[in-house]
């Protein structure tokens, strides 16, 4: 007779801890997403409340003047020996949102109330996903979510990084609602140029900078000749929420294997313990 079938007990323990663990990720899994919809309800809301879009129309001159000061500055970077520095005031970021095509998901979703104290105060109405939910006969795939949206206040600084221009985010206040920290850990970096990383008017130029800061009522956007550019945006902080979980997941792993380890190693030394038990039973019984 083998050892396993003499003392199966420390293979079913195992089997049984793994069960037990694989039965655990699976439910952490379907209710992580849940936990952090319920959480993401209490300050969102299920319609979209679009916020002011500036119009072109009658602002012609205005709009022509913009796209000059904007392709001087692109010239300049395309000589390395210059220097290149646009300042931008927010009526300029909402002309630039309104009359640029890389800009337009930004439209009715992002406007700029002011720049002040070295910050941009923005008001966004930025669509999140909701809970998840098996799909409907004329949807695709399995599972979807419905739409939440994020109507408030976003309190941001420039931020370049990974030769991108994004806004790092420092407050965000929702009316009559309190923004929950783990979703601000999740929610530090918005990235407004990320679908625009590619396109051969944008992302050459944008990829030169080499500052992106508040003076004054300003936005200023500068190459300075010689200065490194910065590459520490923050995919991490990005990441950050996601990351949390990893860990977490990975640490629920290594505790099954210890678990398992222990279980194993527990089997196996009964298993020895009852085969010298049978030997000197048996030699007793020879002796005898």
């Amino acid at each position: 007779m083998s050892n396993s079938a003499r003392s199966p007990l420390s293979g079913c323990a195992i089997l049984i801890a793994a069960v037990l663990m694989l039965v655990f990720l699976i439910g952490f899994s379907i209710w992580t997403p849940l936990r952090q919809a319920d959480e993401i309800e209490k300050f969102t809301q299920d319609k979209p409340s679009p916020v002011p879009s500036e119009s072109i129309e009658q602002r012609e001159d205005d709009a022509k003047a913009l796209v000059e000061r904007l392709e001087t500055f692109r010239s300049q970077l395309s000589d390395d020996k210059t220097e290149a520095r646009i300042e931008l005031s927010a009526d300029d970021l909402n002309l630039a949102v309104a009359l640029f095509e890389q800009l337009e998901q930004l439209r009715g979703a992002f406007h700029v109330r002011e720049i002040a104290d070295e910050v941009l105060k923005i008001d966004i109405c930025y669509q999140l996903n909701g809970r998840p939910r098996l799909t409907k006969e004329d949807e695709e795939g399995f599972v979807t979510s419905d739409p939440r949206y994020l109507v408030g206040e976003l309190i941001a600084t420039p931020q370049l990084g990974k030769r991108e221009l994004a806004l790092r985010v420092e407050d965000l206040n929702v009316e009559d609602a309190e923004v929950a920290e783990g979703f601000m850990g999740h929610f530090s970096t918005l990235r407004i140029f990320e679908q625009s990383m590619q396109d051969p008017a944008v992302g050459p130029p944008m990829a030169k900078l080499t500052r992106a800061e508040i003076d004054g009522d300003k936005l200023v956007l500068a190459r300075i000749p010689g200065e490194a550019v910065p590459e520490t945006v923050s995919d991490e902080e990005f990441r950050e929420g996601g990351g949390k979980i990893a860990i977490f997941l990975g640490a629920a792993m290594l505790v099954f294997l210890i678990l398992a380890g222990t279980l194993l190693f527990v089997g196996y030394k009964a298993q020895l313990r009852k085969i010298a038990e049978e030997s000197d039973t048996k030699s007793g019984s020879t002796d005898a």
